[in-house]
C-alpha cells in the first residue's frame, strides 16, 4: 500500500523565502495543477489525499467538491499557509477556521491535517486532537537547515498522545532520512523515489509521498529561487504516471484509510 498525498493551497512561496510578490495568493498555479491531477488520477484509477488550505477552497469550492466526488479525500492544510515564523498566528484558530469552512463545503468531517512547512510539535497534535481531528502528516523525520530538525524522529506511524487513538503519519524518507517527495523528486529523479517505495513495501511498510499541487504547473515564477520551477509541468505530470504505473494502480490508499488500518492493528 502506498498513501499519495498532495497539498493544495494559495501561491504564497515568495513570502516565505522573504521576498516580494507580485502574485500574493494567487490560487492559479494549484487550481491548474489540480485539474491535471484529476485526469491522471481518474484515468488511473487511483484515490489519493488533497490536503487543501480553506483559503484556496473558498475561492475555488467548485473544484474542491469535485476532487471530493471524484473520491479523493479533503483534508486540512490550515487556512492562511503561513505558519513557520509566524509569531503573530494564533494557529488554533486557523485550523478550526480551515476545519469549519472545508466541511461545509464537502458536507462531511474533515479527519486529516498537514501544518504548512511542516511545523510539527507535540502541541500542534494536542490541538489537533482537541478541534476532533483523527490524525496529522506533518511529521518530516529529515533535517532541513532553516526549516527543522526531526532527523531523530520515528518514521513510522505512531500515536503521539497517552491514551489516544490519534495518529502521527509521517512522510516517508530514505533510508540515510533524505527526503522523498516534491523538490527532492524533481531533482534526484522519479526512479529514485520509486525504488524506495518498492523497498518499504517489501518490508511491510506503507509510503507516504507528497508534492504540491502547482507542481503540476509549468512553473516560471522569478520571485523564487530557481528549484521551485525546475522540471514541474509536463516532467511531474510524467512523472507521476510512471510512478503509478511501477507500483500499481490498485496500491494507492487514502490518508483516512491507512489511519483506518493503523487503528485496527
Amino acid at each position: 500500500m502506498i498513501a499519495l498525498t498532495f497539498d493544495c493551497e494559495q501561491w504564497n512561496c515568495p513570502l516565505l523565502e522573504h521576498r516580494k510578490s507580485n502574485e500574493p495568493d494567487t490560487i492559479k498555479y494549484s487550481m491548474e495543477g489540480n485539474e491535471k491531477l484529476l485526469e491522471i488520477l481518474n484515468g488511473k484509477k487511483v484515490r489519493a489525499t488533497f490536503f487543501i488550505t480553506s483559503f484556496f477552497a473558498e475561492k475555488k469550492s467548485d473544484q474542491i467538491k469535485k476532487i471530493a466526488k471524484l473520491g479523493h479525500e479533503i483534508a486540512s492544510h490550515s487556512h492562511c499557509h503561513y505558519y513557520r515564523g509566524n509569531n503573530k498566528l494564533n494557529i488554533t484558530d486557523d485550523i478550526r477556521r480551515s476545519k469549519e469552512i472545508l466541511e461545509k463545503i464537502i458536507g462531511r468531517k474533515i479527519r486529516g491535517f498537514r501544518s504548512p512547512q511542516l511545523q510539527y510539535s507535540s502541541l500542534l497534535a494536542q490541538t489537533l486532537k482537541g478541534l476532533g481531528f483523527d490524525y496529522d502528516s506533518s511529521l518530516h523525520p529529515t533535517y532541513l537547515p532553516g526549516c527543522y530538525s526531526n532527523i531523530s524522529a520515528p518514521r513510522e506511524p505512531f500515536r503521539p498522545l497517552q491514551g489516544s487513538n490519534f495518529l502521527e503519519i509521517p512522510l516517508t524518507v530514505s533510508p540515510l532520512a533524505i527526503p522523498t517527495g516534491w523538490v527532492f523528486t524533481r531533482v534526484l529523479g522519479i526512479n529514485r523515489t520509486i525504488n524506495i517505495c518498492k523497498n518499504l513495501i517489501k518490508q511491510g511498510k506503507v509510503p507516504v509521498l507528497y508534492f504540491h499541487s502547482w507542481e503540476f504547473y509549468p512553473m516560471k515564477s522569478r520571485e523564487v529561487p530557481f528549484y521551485y520551477n525546475w522540471r514541474t509541468g509536463e516532467w511531474m505530470i510524467s512523472a507521476l504516471e510512471r510512478l503509478i504505473d511501477q507500483l500499481g494502480s490498485d496500491s494507492f490508499i487514502t490518508m483516512s484509510e491507512l489511519a483506518d488500518r493503523l487503528n485496527k492493528d
